[in-house]
């Protein structure tokens, strides 16, 4: 083999051996970003005991179940955190919260042993992000975003420069153990006949709940069609499937909307670690959509049924975003989340 030739085959490796390295380095995630989203238990919390988050609630036993706490980050958000053990009767184990007031970070974990529960799901805890959580009475509080004031009729949050259409951008990640753990990450926002109505919720109200992650979770019990709703994740447009959720059986209408393009998706699906871009308006347009053709009834005289015309007029008093876990056939399981950032913006 002469030196030219030598010389070319030496060039042409190179060159491949660069483009191979440039292919695998804009396909592989950042280890930076691995680190910073974990998805396994031992990494959660690890960070969750980290000295970032210097603010805790703990709770050990079912008589700790509400613990919460008003938090404030360094740019003057406010937030309410809540460990909300809401049908743990009893458990052996931990329920960790964990804020960061210098980023608005918000890291949790919870490891359960001989569980009792008391109802179907075992725990949401979670913050509320804006506005006011109606089981907490009015007018307890009512925290401020500069984007978006709540309550908010959802007729005007459906107008052109209404809040529905402001963008909500959160990165998180989420983790559990064992494999078949039941969880779902999501938002939860109450939708009310009467705003002021003062602890409980009730048969004209109606919750819409935004599940961005799920696992282990049948969700065919209540699934009445999909839709297709535009998100955007780690950057990329999508126009997801969502499956849409709705029961008239809780003492108020219930309504999930659930994501449908990624895993398996009757048991489990969604995104577990990624920065997720929305707005608000298709998942209101939902409600509209789906809800009148269930006949949900409201127990008023004057609206019995719950039509178009009675949701327009119905009232957003919050939003909150916490993961939701456990079921009555298991006693044990691990299971929490990473909220790195969340900003309501007018404009992506």
């Amino acid at each position: 083999m002469n030196t030219k030739l030598i010389v070319i085959t030496a060039v042409v490796i190179v060159a491949i051996l660069v483009v191979l390295g440039v292919l695998l380095l804009k396909h592989k995630p950042p280890m930076r970003q691995i680190q910073e989203l974990p998805i396994n238990m031992t990494g959660l919390i690890n960070l969750c005991h980290s000295s970032q988050f210097n603010i805790t609630l703990i709770s050990t036993s079912a008589s700790q179940a509400y613990l919460s706490k008003f938090v404030t980050t360094s740019s003057g958000m406010q937030y309410r955190i809540e460990n909300n053990l809401y049908d743990m009767g009893a458990f052996n184990g931990i329920s960790y919260l964990a804020f960061n007031p210098l980023t608005g970070s918000l890291c949790y974990y919870g490891n359960f042993t001989n569980v009792y529960d008391k109802g179907v799901d075992w725990a949401y805890p979670e913050v509320v992000i804006v506005g006011y959580k109606p089981w907490d009475g009015y007018p307890v509080y009512n925290l401020r975003n500069p984007n978006l004031t709540l309550p908010a009729r959802i007729s005007d949050l459906l107008q052109p420069n209404g809040g529905g259409y402001d963008w909500v951008k959160l990165t998180y990640s989420v983790a559990y153990a064992p494999s078949t753990f039941p969880e779902d990450f999501a938002f939860d926002i109450w939708i009310l006949y009467n705003p002021k109505e003062v602890g409980t919720i009730t048969r004209p109200d109606l919750e819409l709940m935004i599940w961005l992650f799920f696992n282990n979770t049948d969700i065919t019990w209540a699934k009445v069609g999909t839709t297709k709703i535009p998100i955007i994740v780690n950057g990329d447009y999508r126009n997801v499937t969502w499956a849409v959720l709705v029961s008239c059986n809780f003492p108020w209408t219930y309504v999930a909307v659930i994501p449908q393009d990624t895993g398996n998706t009757t048991v489990a699906g969604g995104w577990r670690a990624a920065t997720v871009e929305f707005q608000l308006a298709p998942f209101l347009n939902a409600i509209l959509q789906f809800v009148p053709n269930k006949k949900c009834e409201t127990g008023l005289s004057n609206y019995p049924i719950k039509d178009e015309a009675y949701l327009e007029n119905l009232t957003m008093v919050d939003i909150e975003l916490g993961i939701e876990f456990g079921n009555q056939y298991i006693k044990s399981g691990s299971v929490g989340y990473y909220l790195k950032d969340i900003s309501i913006l007018k404009e992506r």
